[in-house]
């Protein structure tokens, strides 16, 4: 069995993590490459030792020319964007649509909502990451009928031994923020709440780490409120988990998110997470783990907790444990897969 696997993207981060977990997973069984633009994502995936064929665009004929280079039995496009384009090849490969994500413009009659319905007709299978990607999409009942939840992949053992494994860096920090620097996440408003922090707690000190487009926007922001001292920007690293073992709670003010794996992330260490109530993070987050909310005001009244409260935070880092266990579904997640794979393969 072959598997395409298509991204919009030429670096490392949610979607592409995941796609990068479903090949490992279901390797030996399948023979799965990566098709995306190239760039920092190459590195990622020789390490891997993934297959991989770069495209210049996201484009019906740069699609066409990768299906004719793998010939493969399933085409695999994760998110919107690569699933329209590839379902507008025309080519006769079954097209599995991946959706990561519930950007805001779903839940809208729109140009792009309305493109990917119709182009949904060309879709034997959609794949969410969370009953909120289909409860949100203002399509969601016409598209029923192929849609299956199927959260992210999650190993807590792989992440614990990750986070034993040595770092460069040492420091410890109070607060962490662990995703993209992109609209989405909202790493500005993760900015603003420090700040406000400051006035209660000036010897607090935070972590942002990731890449993005948003990444000289957030240096700029620290420089011009003097927070540079304060919040240590790591930029991306592919063994976070060092670090976040050691934080005291994660920071989530995302604006949306599709499932939320950073949070499972942060659980599966012990560490209490603090979020925005979107998205997968409110079937993940609950009040003996961690705690949602949608004001700045909360979010400063529970970090403020955490801090000043050690039994508090003690008894949520125990908590978090045990919800990532909960939620660990590693072996399950590759027997769906696969699962679903062989049905579209037989049919």
């Amino acid at each position: 069995m072959k598997v395409m696997h298509i991204l919009n993207t030429s670096s490392f981060s949610g979607a592409e993590n995941v796609a990068i977990t479903i090949i490992n997973a279901t390797k030996d069984s399948v023979n799965s490459c990566y098709v995306s633009f190239d760039g920092s994502i190459r590195n990622i995936l020789n390490k891997n030792n993934i297959q991989f064929i770069a495209i210049d665009n996201m484009s019906i004929s740069e699609i066409r020319r990768a299906v004719k280079l793998f010939l493969p039995d399933i085409i695999h496009a994760h998110d919107y964007t690569t699933s329209v384009v590839a379902a507008l090849s025309f080519v006769k490969t079954p097209i599995i649509s991946h959706l990561h994500n519930n950007s805001p413009w779903i839940k809208t009659i729109c140009p792009k909502s309305i493109m990917y319905l119709l182009t949904s007709f060309r879709i034997v299978k959609i794949l969410g990451v969370s009953q909120s990607i289909f409860d949100e999409y203002i399509f969601g009942k016409i598209i029923s009928k192929k849609a299956t939840v199927i959260p992210n992949s999650i190993d807590t053992s792989a992440i614990i031994q990750k986070s034993k494994l040595k770092s460069s860096n040492n420091s410890i920090y109070d607060i962490a923020y662990l995703g993209r620097l992109s609209p989405p996440k909202n790493p500005l408003r993760f900015i603003r709440i420090i700040e406000q922090m400051l006035s209660v707690r000036p010897e607090l000190k935070a972590v942002m780490i990731g890449a993005g487009e948003m990444e000289v926007e957030c240096r700029s922001l620290l420089l011009a409120k003097g927070l540079t001292d304060i919040v240590d920007m790591l930029g991306f690293l592919e063994n976070p988990y060092p670090i976040l073992s050691r934080v005291k709670m994660l920071v989530m003010p995302s604006l949306w998110e599709g499932f939320g794996l950073a949070a499972v992330e942060a659980l599966a260490l012990g560490v209490t997470v603090i979020a925005s109530p979107v998205g997968g993070l409110v079937d993940i987050v609950t009040e003996k783990c961690g705690k949602l909310c949608q004001s700045d005001e909360e979010f400063i009244a529970e970090i403020s907790r955490l801090l000043d409260d050690a039994n508090y935070r003690k008894t949520k880092s125990e908590n978090a444990y045990i919800r990532a266990a909960e939620i660990d579904n590693s072996e399950k997640y590759t027997n769906d897969l696969l699962e679903i794979y062989t049905n579209i393969c037989i049919v």
